[in-house]
């Protein structure tokens, strides 16, 4: 006895809507299979439509279903509004103005318009407003205050007013931390627009609450659990990472709220220190929602090869800063070709490029017998600190193959024995985030361009005329 043949097909009627469909033998025609699927799907197909199947001979690919035979025994398709049907729903009665015909269209203006009967209020404003004409020859002008739009200001100040009133209230510290400012009940508050704590570099989690169940105490406990296990000399690396996911929000209170010198507060978070390029990668994306390598990297070498033809065109012409991207161009082309040196390359002209200048920003030091004198870097605020062997030259502008960099804050060695320059930069922008820093005041420019070209960090400011005008450099096509 022959085994009947069985059709198990998987319909995708919408994006979101898919059915199956079981058929005890295979239609006749393509036609015949989407009657069935009507009176099967009714009413969700009273409409035109074709069918595509995913064939098997180009990996699942949608084809459209011309010869039923093409159709698998367990296959899936997918429904095609056709487009002679789109355009005549599109054409209903649905359409918000009614259709007018072409014979009224043609008409002229009629010579007069009937008025309409106003109520007896706007009667008697039309009759003030008339003998007013009549006596002065003026129109009558509303004031700004009586326009239809000041109402409506008024009411959306009102409810943005309530809004933030009803955020406080429960809870929300973004909002409530900014309250109880200057009023009528607190008139030696602060000044109501004075040191507003918000979010300025387009941070996503600026001062968030505390996770639900606990509390500063509990939270606290939680950051000597982990300066105990940094202590121990096989810290458990797993249970510090999710404890300080877990104290992510004590930390934002205490950087946003206290403002503290960066020496004091990694002593007090001293798992910041412990593998710090893990640490500030995973704060910088608490912060921003941005995995910080992967989003500076790509962005820095795709725009790589426009920045050097820029570059190289600005040095070939004649200035002080045409001369100092030379300098470091030649000192490039003299590198064995490598896509760490081409990043050193790029990060350390930027700032050149853009007219900035900050010699205790770029610091160079000689090291020997693996020691390092921290003395000279007290009255650093910012710094890139780069590490050389006995016998390189500390004057040359940029160093392709330094031993390690440094991160350097506050006069403090925040980090060490980083690789690479474009690495140490990386970690620069993304401790600057993580501690809530200011940008180095000399280089704003260079920082800010990172911030919203390569890290795509928009904070609604526009670009300043320099980094509008390298931006739009960077879209055209040599």
């Amino acid at each position: 006895m022959a085994v009947s043949q069985k059709f198990l097909l998987r319909v995708h009627l919408t994006t979101d809507v898919v059915v199956k469909v079981s058929l005890t033998k295979r239609p006749e025609s393509v036609e015949e299979l989407i009657t069935i699927l009507r009176e099967k799907l009714n009413p969700r197909l009273d409409f035109e439509f074709t069918l595509q199947y995913e064939d098997p001979d180009f990996d699942g690919q949608l084809t459209c279903l011309l010869d039923i035979q093409e159709l698998p025994e367990k296959g899936t398709l997918k429904v095609v509004r056709s487009e002679s049907d789109v355009s005549s729903c599109a054409s209903s009665d649905t359409d918000i103005l009614p259709h007018v015909p072409l014979a009224q269209r043609l008409k002229c203006w009629p010579d007069t318009f009937p008025v309409p009967t106003f109520s007896y209020e706007v009667e008697h404003l039309l009759e003030e407003g008339n003998r007013a004409f009549e006596m002065s020859g003026k129109h009558s002008s509303p004031k700004a205050q009586h326009l239809g739009d000041h109402g409506f200001s008024d009411a959306h100040l009102q409810s943005l007013s309530d809004s933030c009133y009803h955020s406080s209230i429960s809870g929300c510290v973004e909002v409530s931390f900014n309250a109880g400012r200057r009023s009528v009940n607190n008139p030696e508050g602060e000044h109501p627009h004075s040191n507003i704590k918000r979010a300025r570099r387009a941070e996503v989690n600026y001062l968030p609450n505390f996770p639900r169940g606990e509390d500063q105490v509990s939270l606290e406990d939680m950051r000597v659990q982990i300066k105990n296990e940094v202590e121990k000399t096989e810290p458990n690396k797993v249970m510090i990472e999710k404890l300080m996911q877990t104290t992510f929000a004590l930390r934002r209170h205490e950087i946003v709220q206290d403002n503290p010198m960066v020496k004091n507060f990694l002593e007090k978070w001293p798992a910041l220190r412990f593998d710090s390029q893990v640490s500030i990668c995973a704060e910088f994306h608490q912060v921003t929602n941005i995995n910080l390598r992967n989003q500076f990297y790509a962005e820095l070498d795709r725009h790589t090869p426009r920045l050097m033809a820029l570059y190289r065109q600005k040095a070939a012409r004649t200035g002080k800063i045409s001369e100092a991207l030379r300098t470091i161009l030649n000192h490039y082309d003299l590198q064995a070709p490598d896509i760490n040196v081409k990043r050193t390359a790029v990060l350390r002209a930027l700032p050149v490029y853009l007219r900035e200048e900050d010699p205790e920003f770029f610091k160079t030091c000689n090291i020997s017998a693996d020691t390092l004198d921290e003395s000279t870097l007290i009255d650093t605020p910012v710094a890139l600190l780069t590490v050389v062997t006995d016998g390189a030259s500390q004057t040359s502008p940029v160093h392709f193959t330094s031993s390690s960099m440094a991160v350097v804050v506050e006069g403090d060695l925040v980090m060490r024995d980083i690789p690479r320059f474009a690495d140490a930069f990386a970690l620069l922008f993304g401790l600057i985030y993580a501690l809530h820093l200011d940008y180095p005041r000399k280089l704003v420019h260079t920082f800010t361009f990172v911030q919203k070209i390569f890290m795509g960090l928009v904070d609604g400011k526009p670009l300043k005329p320099c980094l509008h005008a390298l931006k739009n450099d960077l879209l055209l096509k040599e």
